[in-house]
């Protein structure tokens, strides 16, 4: 049975606005006393609960399908959907009252009487999380200055109306509003022209916050220390650079990646809270995927990042990309020289960048950077170290002897600066003429049954203390170590 005392269902209102402002042309204060008065919950108007709004609709005349479209309507885990748009629960500020005052003076007529008050609604954008101001007047969106019940729009603003017809809780946030006028248009069904349309609308408006403050107040920014204030005004800033297209976000990654910083920097700390919160925050989910693959293939494509290092989510199987830098450190080349050898080789251009800006594709200046380090094949490190290919394969597969580039996976290469640390440390050992006590380490091995870069790795961890080498010799299979201690320390370890 339809209701004597009906009011609109506004095309931009929500469904929780419009049976408050339905209740209160009732006399009746609250939603929740308005379903006791028909029989039903408020639990079960939050739940979308079809035979609620079915009831609501009779009281109304108001369609069960246009009150469905503009409630927040759960679904799934934590995902709501409102006009359409799925959106997750925490995007919305599902239950809060907030309003632009300006709005509801145009709504009433800057009047306080009970018909101008019912005509008083919330608009869908005042749900949005990220909204703050409103595109129309300019306004920052408020809630009460004392929280009210949950979900009850006018019974929340009641005791206000004077406050706000006043003017008493405007504040101007002029630069503010980008973001919110395209969450309007998207709400009305409109797909408004640049990027900003290609992101779920719930997705936009924490891509825009994170841009804004990150451009706005540098890229370790905490939003949590600004005011609304500045948080609007920053999130219109990354709704402007978002929305004119990868082109432009890709130039701030850019600056970013090549602002002042120590060379050692990864990727987390040249682009600050963005990089985290992609990788790991809020904005690792799915609905975030293309801003997401945007940082992810500029650091690909300009980071020169090795085998094992992380671009976000993405392990890199095999390096793409050396600097400077990065290809000295790792052929062991002085970098001066280096950067004359790839300018005459055309790989890199004359500049006065610095090392690590420099970068270069790895795999084409593979075989340069072999023949200018002098790199070591497998068959010659096996035989300057003294090891047999089965414990260099074993002791390359526990991450002990670590090759360098160049080569394949069955016979990778060494560096000339990898061989001379090893020979050094077999050469540090004392000399002795063999004797009982002491063994070598392939004897130690066959003897008790285990791995070689075990053995290996009690001499490098200090726990057998007794080692030494022939005399004259240093490689790994002159090496003798005490009989008892490997006893001792394989016990112990089995003990552990």
């Amino acid at each position: 049975m339809r209701l004597k005392n009906t009011v609109l269902l506004q095309p931009d209102e929500t469904t929780a606005s419009f049976v408050s402002r339905l209740a209160f042309a009732n006399g009746v204060p609250t939603i929740t006393d308005f379903l006791m008065d028909a029989e039903l919950t408020m639990a079960g108007f939050l739940k979308g609960d079809p035979k609620v709004f079915a009831k609501v609709s009779d009281l109304s005349g108001v369609a069960v399908s246009d009150l469905m479209r503009q409630a927040c309507v759960p679904h799934g885990s934590s995902r709501f959907e409102l006009l359409g748009h799925d959106l997750g629960k925490q995007h919305l500020l599902r239950g809060e009252s907030r309003i632009c005052p300006a709005c509801i003076r145009a709504d009433t007529g800057m009047q306080v009487t009970p018909e101008a008050i019912a005509k008083a609604f919330g608009r869908t954008l005042w749900v949005m999380a990220s909204a703050r101001v409103c595109p129309v007047h300019g306004l920052a969106l408020v809630a009460p200055p004392e929280e009210g019940a949950k979900h009850e729009f006018l019974d929340a603003w009641l005791p206000w109306m004077f406050e706000v017809m006043e003017g008493e809780l405007d504040l101007d946030i002029a630069a503010g509003g980008l973001l919110e006028d395209h969450l309007v248009r998207r709400l009305r069904g409109e797909h408004p022209a640049g990027w900003a349309s290609s992101f779920p609308l719930g997705a936009l408006g924490a891509i825009c916050e994170m841009l804004g403050v990150s451009r706005v107040h540098g890229k370790t920014a905490t939003l949590g220390r600004l005011s609304q204030a500045e948080l609007a005004i920053a999130t219109a800033a990354g709704f402007e650079l978002l929305n004119d297209g990868p082109t432009e976000v890709l130039a701030y990654f850019e600056g970013l990646r090549v602002d002042p910083g120590k060379p050692q920097d990864r990727p987390q700390a040249r682009y600050g809270r963005i990089y985290d919160w992609l990788k790991r925050g809020a904005g690792s989910g799915p609905e975030f995927e293309p801003l997401r693959g945007l940082l992810r293939q500029h650091i690909l494509e300009s980071w020169p990042l090795g085998a094992g290092d992380y671009a976000l989510d993405y392990v890199l199987p095999a390096r793409r990309l050396h600097s400077i830098r990065t290809a000295a450190k790792t052929h062991d080349l002085h970098p001066k020289r280096l950067r004359r050898i790839l300018v005459d080789a055309g790989i890199i251009p004359e500049s006065d960048r610095a090392d690590f800006e420099v970068t270069f594709d790895a795999g084409e200046a593979g075989d340069l950077l072999e023949q200018a380090s002098g790199s070591v094949a497998f068959s010659a490190a096996q035989k300057r170290l003294g090891l047999t290919r089965g414990q260099m394969e074993t002791l390359i597969k526990a991450e002990i002897l670590i090759p360098g580039e160049g080569g394949d996976l069955a016979r990778p290469r060494f560096t000339e600066a990898t061989i001379m640390t090893w020979l050094k440390l077999f050469g540090s050992f004392p000399e002795s003429q063999k004797w009982e006590t002491l063994t070598g380490i392939a004897d130690a091995v066959r003897k008790h049954g285990v791995a070689t870069d075990q053995i290996l790795k009690l001499i490098l961890d200090d726990r057998i203390k007794k080692v030494f080498r022939l005399k004259g010799q240093n490689t790994f299979s002159t090496i003798l170590i005490d009989k008892h201690e490997v006893v001792e320390q394989l016990t112990n370890g089995d003990d552990n």
